[in-house]
């Protein structure tokens, strides 16, 4: 198992695209951070108000709010670049037992999401603290709540990138997997989100693994917009984590039929 792990890590990190998604989700994450962060000292008609731990908390997690898509794209790349570049006979050949294999795969997309998410949720820290220390403004930093959401985004961002590995086995077409992804993380379930947010009892839209991520990180900027932050943060990693166990489970049905060509 340690060695189909080690193999696991060497195949992904071994090329650009890790560097670059993961510079790229960091850019992405610090440079919303600022803007939120900067958004109360524009004007004094913002909506933003970082005065209060529970207020800021919007700001240090903007990378669960909108860069979840990066270790969910990641987590699908752990599996799917081995069809794409015809490597997966090779590495079934050499390892037999499907379900090691693809238990390394779950493994090195859990790492390698984690190390996205603490990347990214602490260049949001570092932007969030530097904006409001150069205000003169308490950071909250310290404070039970912020940690609490700090540690939260982190854990959220990791258990996207274990649902990203089980789709990766299910669409094994990496094109189609990561750009399907893009629409229904960024454009359909934030229009579903918007348009179910006022109809019908609100721990509903917890059945959306989107919303379910905002909650269990703590709360995000979009749940102050839509007012959906009804739930627990015990509630949202309970949702959160049955999502990436359900497209585990899946995902390793699917990769145990494959057959070797």
């Amino acid at each position: 198992m340690i060695v189909q792990f080690t193999s696991e890590l060497r195949k992904f990190t071994s090329t650009r695209t890790w560097w670059l998604m993961l510079l790229g989700m960091v850019l992405y994450s610090a440079g919303f951070t600022a803007f939120l962060s900067y958004a109360p000292f524009l004007t004094s008609r913002s909506p933003v108000d970082l005065t209060t731990p529970e207020s800021a908390v919007i700001a240090y997690n903007i990378a669960p709010a909108i860069a979840y898509v990066f270790p969910l794209a990641v987590g699908v790349i752990v599996t799917t670049h081995e069809y794409r570049y015809r490597t997966i006979s090779q590495t079934l050949l050499a390892e037999p037992h499907r379900p090691t294999v693809f238990a390394a795969k779950l493994l090195a997309g859990f790492c390698t999401a984690f190390v996205f998410g603490a990347a990214s949720v602490g260049a949001c820290v570092l932007v969030v603290v530097g904006v409001l220390s150069s205000q003169g403004q308490d950071t909250h930093l310290f404070s039970p709540v912020i940690l609490t959401a700090i540690a939260g985004s982190v854990a959220v961002l990791t258990l996207w990138g274990l649902v990203g590995v089980g789709v990766g086995a299910l669409i094994r077409n990496q094109t189609v997997a990561v750009v399907g992804l893009v629409v229904l993380t960024q454009f359909v379930e934030p229009m579903a989100r918007t348009a179910l947010a006022g109809v019908g009892p609100q721990w509903l839209t917890l059945v959306f693994p989107g919303i379910a991520g905002d909650v269990a990180a703590g709360g995000t900027a979009y749940n102050a917009m839509t007012g959906t932050a009804v739930a627990s943060q015990g509630s949202g990693f309970l949702v959160l984590a049955v999502y990436a166990l359900v497209f585990s489970v899946l995902g390793s049905l699917r990769f145990s039929r494959y057959e070797v060509a």
